[in-house]
Parts: C-alpha cells; structure tokens; sequence
C-alpha cells in the first residue's frame, strides 16, 4: 500500500498522535484500506510525517484498542475491523485476495519507492528522463491554447489510429529524420510505454523471448514482463549494442523480437555507432527479426546530431518506431507514436480502442498544433 502526501499540523490544537489516528481511522472506515491491508511499519510512517516513532506507535495502539488495527508477531499491523458493529455483521469483503490474484505484476518495492518519491519538489527526476520543470514550455502552450481555432478542435472520440491532423504532422516531423511513413502507417499512443503494452499483447504469445540491452529503461522492462514476456540482456560497449551476439543469444535463448534504445541509452546515455546500427539493420533482415527501436530521447542533442535513426534504414518494415513527446514537450500530455507496417499499426489500433478508446482528444490537438505550428522545434532550440 502507499500513503498519501498528507501531513499532521503542528499549528492544530489537536495533539500529532490524534491527528494521525484519525487520519488512519478515516482511511479505515471509509473502506481506502480494506480488511486485510497490511499498514507500513511505525518507522516509514515516523519518517512519513516527520514525528517521533513514539507519536506513530501511540496512534496505532488507540486504533488497536478499538478494533480497526492487530498486530502480528513477524506479520506487520493489519486492519483488521473487529469492532462491535462489524463482528456482528457478515463477514467483510477481502480485497486482499483480489490485489495478489491479479495478473498484473507489481513493481518491486524499490521502484514503488521511487515512484511516490518523485513528485517531491525536492528531487530531481532522473529516473523517468524528464524535463526539468523550467525547461516545460508552459508560457508557448498557454499562448497556443489562447489561439484555438474552435473549427479545428474536437472534444469527442478520435480515429482509431489517431487524429489525422496529429499523424500528418507526426509524419511530417518524421521526414526530416529520413523516415518515410504515411499518415495511415502511425498509431497515437498515451505515451511510448503504451505503445510497448500494445505490442506485447498484440503481437506477442505469453513467454515470447524479448532480447534488449542490458541494462535497459526499467519502465520497460517491466511492461513486457508483465505480459508474460521473458528478457534476455545482451552485452554493450561505447558503440551500443554488440550486433555479434545478437545472433548466437537468439539461437541459444530464441527471440521474437530485439528492443533497443540506440540513441542517448537509458540508462547508460550510450549512443549507437552509424556502422553499427548498420549491422543491426542486416541482421534484423538477414534473420527477420522485428526490431523496436524506442526512440524517445533522440531529438536531446547538444553538440553533435546523432546518426540516422534505424527506422530511416528500413527498407523491409521490420522496424518499430516509437517516438514521444514526453521528453521534449511534456509529459503530461501522454502523447506518443509508433510507425510501423500498416497492418500492425491497424491491429494495435483496434486492441487500443478495446483499452481505452482513443488517446485524449484534446492533448492529441495540442500535439498536432506544436508540431504543425513551428513551436516544437522553436522550444527545441
């Protein structure tokens, strides 16, 4: 489970300890944690909101004494609800049984960790590559939206390969990376991780051999495992990924497909070498094997552009392309696209509209003008 941002108020005449208890006692009753919920242990929620371990144990011990709390030698504090009311009613529904059935994977706790930490004001976001907060072109967008042109902007359902606004200008953008895709061979993604989910549901079997880099974009990684893909890490150097053992690793384990982030690697920052990107192109055709190529940092240049993306290479359709706004623009837009051959990207659209219907309308619209309007390569500069 996870704990909110709330804090106690030391300017309230309630004592910490109260405050706490019915801070907890509200979560309870109000069913956020179910019978069964297994509560963080006295420590984390000291650390939490910031008092004594003492506060937190006193708290917990009143809570204890009511009923809505037990603890376990070895098993950490649960709620457990055994108040008059509630022993003298049916037994309460166990949630619980439910969350550890779910196929969904959960992330390790690590990982869990990182991601109630980032949204502190205090951390800088490393782990996810995003902008700096100064860096998000706020002042651009609010100048964009204070233009809309009522005629051009829809609030209801969208294509579902997209806006077909978005995908002529997404194709547009592509061109000048030398990728050559028409509008109907792009599906519009929430995000680059979304497009990864669509694949490995659409176009994968449970326990498909996915090889990639190792290390590689933990997000990532993830997605695949949690829809029964199996990972096998292939080796790099200064030049990317070793196109040697692409071959002998997909003989010895098998292999679907290869994922790989060529350009400005997370998490290493490697950027593929031109020849070498070359010879993943040939072996990719040689043995067709389809290739993913993520592509979400490749616009973050400074001194020197990087080599051509593999996509541009492509002359068979065994590429993937994913491309996203979330590292350039914002990423709270959730707006990303994959380019590939048009009878994939029709069947990932189809699976995509079971999902959720089409990516927000309106984020789409935004995209579509930032890109067909000049502001993103202005706000890349």
């Amino acid at each position: 489970m996870t704990m909110s941002q709330w804090q106690p108020s030391r300017d309230s005449d309630i004592p910490l300890h109260r405050q706490i208890e019915q801070y907890m006692k509200d979560k309870i009753l109000h069913g956020e944690w179910a019978v069964g919920t297994k509560i963080p242990s006295q420590r984390t929620m000291a650390a939490m909101f910031q008092v004594n371990r003492s506060t937190v144990t006193e708290a917990i011990d009143e809570l204890t004494s009511q009923g809505l709390l037990e603890g376990r030698r070895g098993g950490g504090t649960k709620v457990v609800n055994s108040t008059w009311s509630v022993l003298a009613a049916e037994p309460p529904l166990d949630w619980g049984d439910y969350v550890r059935s779910g196929i969904h994977h959960p992330n390790n706790s690590i990982i869990q960790d990182i991601n109630q930490n980032e949204p502190r004001a205090d951390i800088i976001r490393l782990g996810t590559g995003e902008l700096s907060p100064d860096l998000l072109p706020i002042d651009a967008m609010r100048r964009m939206f204070q233009q809309i042109n009522p005629h051009a902007l829809s609030l209801g359902y969208e294509q579902p390969k997209g806006n077909r606004h978005l995908r002529e200008a997404v194709a547009e953008h592509l061109k000048r990376k030398q990728i050559h895709v028409s509008p109907s061979a792009i599906l519009i993604v929430s995000g680059a991780l979304q497009a990864l989910q669509l694949i490995s549901i659409g176009l994968l079997k449970r326990g498909s051999i996915i090889l990639t880099e190792k290390p590689s974009y933990l997000q990532s990684l993830h997605v695949f495992q949690s829809a029964g893909m199996r990972l096998r890490g292939l080796p790099m150097d200064e030049e990317g990924i070793k196109p040697g053992l692409v071959s002998s690793y997909r003989k010895q384990y098998g292999g679907q497909l290869l994922y790989t982030i060529p350009s400005f690697h997370n998490p290493t920052g490697t950027v593929m070498s031109k020849q070498r990107r070359k010879e993943i192109i040939c072996i990719s055709k040689k043995e067709q094997l389809p290739i993913i190529e993520d592509d979400a940092y490749g616009d973050l240049w400074f001194e020197e552009k990087p080599p051509q993306p593999l996509k541009a290479m492509d002359q068979e359709g065994n590429i993937l392309y994913l491309g996203t706004f979330s590292k350039t623009v914002s990423p709270g837009l959730r707006i990303g696209w994959l380019a590939g051959p048009e009878p994939v990207i029709e069947r990932l659209a189809d699976i995509k509209m079971q999902t959720d219907y089409g990516s927000s309308g309106l984020s789409q619209w935004a995209a579509a003008e930032w890109l067909s309007q000049g502001y993103y390569e202005e706000h890349l500069t």
